[in-house]
């Protein structure tokens, strides 16, 4: 550990509040009751001081880092902290000569805090995992994406997978409580009120406006700060909004009202909302509200969804407004949401069929249609023939029905 230096203070005074206010122990941690609360399995491993490589996944500002803080004030080693936007193979390098020494000259363990740990590469992640594997290293990876899609599998195998949750009202509250503590000032209830509903869920948002309002109200003129407050919040929408307003843009897709569509997508995208989640409820629609009377459909939601990874505003807004119109005006049908809702309901009543011997592993007796004109040849696939896809009324589906009665026709 570095000794203080005379312009410790200094930098200290500099830190915005959010890191200010980071917790120091457990006990003064807010939020993650079901991981980090008394008795719980983070909670146990952490006091326990067994401490393995662990991921800890979720949205921004809900207690990732202040976690990573806390376990370097609690166990008693070398605590290392990178940020693998910036940190190269050279850092980490560094990191483990002195993990190295520490095992030799203390016998201490050394723990490597990398946040953003999803922006390191292939080959740091390789190099990553040969270190951690050894012991040299315990990683405590934070990310705020699904660590399934952007890690290497062989090292989210020795690692444990914590998700952390948006923080919810009341911890916000609570943070909220300990910004006025420091200030030893009253949030006005209004504008307490405009930072929950926008901060959602992100502690840091929270603590970041409480700032903004107290150190523009010192002078006693608080108009000004109050007018942006009040506009803020006109551009956020609350949480139980959110879900009004995302159910309003999907029954305008499926009633086929494309500039009703196109407004409540405006509303989604001016209060804030992730894009992403915009876009995965797009993907959702193109098959459950449109299916196979447009498949065409779930290829365009599903470009949209893949472009909202890559992309963010304000640009996104163009290609969801495409995805959006292109679904609000194509043919409808629900014939594969019926179908498979109704197989499931079967299988639930115990509708358990025996695969048939000729389309088992075996294939005794299996007819290649391949081999017959067409491409077809008639034999049973399940010995209950009970029809579960009916095609919609459509100009697509209807050339399905044809084909299939002509296929199937007795």
């Amino acid at each position: 550990m570095e000794a203080p230096t005379l312009f410790q203070n200094n930098y200290q005074d500099v830190k915005p509040l959010a890191m200010k206010l980071r917790p120091k122990t457990l006990k003064d941690f807010i939020g993650q009751e079901e991981l980090l609360g008394e008795g719980k399995i983070l909670n146990r491993i952490i006091k326990n001081g067994n401490i393995s490589n662990m991921i800890l996944f979720g949205p921004p500002g809900c207690g990732k880092s202040s976690l990573g803080e806390i376990i370097s004030n609690e166990l008693n080693c070398n605590i290392e902290n990178l940020n693998a936007t910036t940190a190269s193979l050279n850092d980490l390098r560094e990191i483990v000569e002195k993990a190295k020494k520490f095992i030799e000259l203390y016998g201490k363990k050394t723990v490597l805090f990398l946040d953003e740990v999803h922006r390191f590469n292939k080959m740091q992640q390789d190099a990553l995992l040969s270190y951690t594997e050894s012991g040299i290293l315990i990683l405590i990876g934070a990310t705020t994406e699904n660590p399934y899609h952007n890690l290497n599998n062989a090292l989210l195998s020795r690692c444990l997978v914590f998700e952390f949750k948006p923080l919810e009202r009341k911890n916000i509250e609570e943070i909220l409580r300990r910004g006025e503590n420091y200030y030893n000032k009253a949030l006005p209830q209004d504008i307490k009120n405009i930072i929950l509903d926008i901060s959602k869920g992100d502690s840091r948002i929270a603590l970041n406006y409480l700032e903004l309002y107290f150190k523009n109200c010192e002078n006693g003129d608080t108009k000004d700060i109050e007018t942006i407050f009040a506009q803020r919040k006109a551009s956020f929408h609350k949480e139980e909004d959110k879900y009004n307003i995302i159910s309003a843009l999907i029954k305008s897709i499926r009633g086929s009202d494309p500039d009703s569509a196109l407004y409540w997508l405006g509303r989604l995208l001016y209060g804030g909302e992730d894009p992403r989640y915009i876009a995965r409820r797009l993907v959702i629609s193109a098959s459950e509200d449109i299916g196979m009377a447009n498949p065409e459909a779930l290829n365009i939601a599903t470009s949209a969804y893949f472009s909202s990874e890559k992309i963010g505003m304000p640009e996104i807004r163009i290609i969801l407004a495409h995805a959006v119109v292109y679904l609000a005006i194509s043919s409808k049908s629900n014939s594969c949401y019926n179908g498979i809702n109704s197989v499931l309901e079967d299988i639930k009543n115990g509708n358990l069929q025996e695969v048939p011997i000729h389309i088992s592993d075996r294939g005794l007796g299996y007819k290649y249609p391949h081999d017959y004109e067409g491409n077809f040849v008639k034999q049973s696939y399940r010995k209950d023939l009970k029809k579960y896809y009916f095609p919609g009324n459509n100009k697509f589906e209807n050339q399905i029905k044809d084909k299939l009665e002509k296929l199937w026709k007795k």
